[in-house]
């Protein structure tokens, strides 16, 4: 039922997974606060009353992304937070209808890290990138969370292949234009074995950028529309084997070096 209803709301993909307390963070971060019903920053957070998390997707604008970096992706970033948002905190009320604690985690107010929750739910698997890779939408994907002491049922992790085909395809780390991206090995952050995205690399080219710039998520052979190819394609991708190597020079073969692509009609190029 909280699947359905989310999926109601706004949710393209919706998992339920345990809320590890190390995801949590310590203290409030954001710079919303002193607004009425906020916690002032630097509050303590306690959320070990929580046992659940309900993460969320939601499907970002394929032809918006493609216009990357330019503003147009920024519109796709900021439609897919919005409704997030929106699903994230009916869904939470609803649940506290019910009698049970919930909270809403969204974009400017999470108290969780939405993507290691969301690793745990089975949404997908952490790319090279520092993003959330999902089959059904590679990167294109925005996440809300929503914890809860309801008792649910947990769904199980997934091995859909990220690993070992990020391993082999570079392509977001060639592409990206600050190089905040490995290109190397994984490497031991905060005892875990990752590709550790360089977040102030990443974050300085926006400012220099004067907006987002989503190439990485553009040009991820994952990235692709939902047509029975494409599927068909991340079927073949989910299998380890050398194959990922071939599918990943294959998209290098087909689509080339990312080139923006024009913006949409309503949108005037200044």
């Amino acid at each position: 039922k909280i699947k359905a209803l989310a999926k109601f709301f706004g949710a393209d993909l919706v998992k339920i997974g345990p809320l590890k307390q190390e995801w949590s963070y310590s203290h409030v971060g954001c710079t919303i606060g002193n607004r009425k019903g906020y916690p002032e920053w630097g509050t303590p957070i306690d959320l070990s009353r929580h046992t659940h998390a309900i993460s969320m997707g939601f499907h970002m604008n394929l032809d918006l992304n493609a216009c990357a970096p330019y503003f147009p992706t920024l519109l796709a970033t900021a439609q897919a937070y919005a409704i997030s948002a929106w699903t994230a905190v009916r869904l939470a009320t609803y649940i506290r209808m019910l009698g049970y604690s919930a909270r809403a985690h969204h974009f400017s107010n999470y108290q969780v890290l939405a993507v290691p929750v969301a690793v745990d739910g089975g949404l997908g698997e952490l790319s090279r990138a520092g993003y959330l890779v999902t089959k059904e939408y590679g990167l294109a994907v925005r996440l809300s969370t929503v914890t809860t002491d309801m008792p649910l049922m947990n769904d199980n992790p997934v091995d859909i292949g990220i690993q070992t085909f990020c391993q082999q395809c570079k392509i977001c780390a060639e592409e990206c234009p600050s190089g905040a991206i490995p290109r190397g090995e994984k490497t031991v952050h905060n005892g875990i074995m990752k590709w550790k995205l360089d977040e102030k690399k990443c974050y300085a080219y926006w400012h220099v950028n004067g907006t987002d710039c989503g190439i990485c998520m553009a040009v991820c052979p994952w990235t692709k529309p939902p047509t029975p190819f494409h599927r068909f394609t991340a079927n073949l991708a989910s299998v380890k084997g050398p194959h990922q190597r071939w599918l990943a020079w294959a998209e290098r073969a087909v689509y080339g070096r990312h080139k923006p692509k024009p913006f949409p009609g309503f949108i005037e190029k200044n």
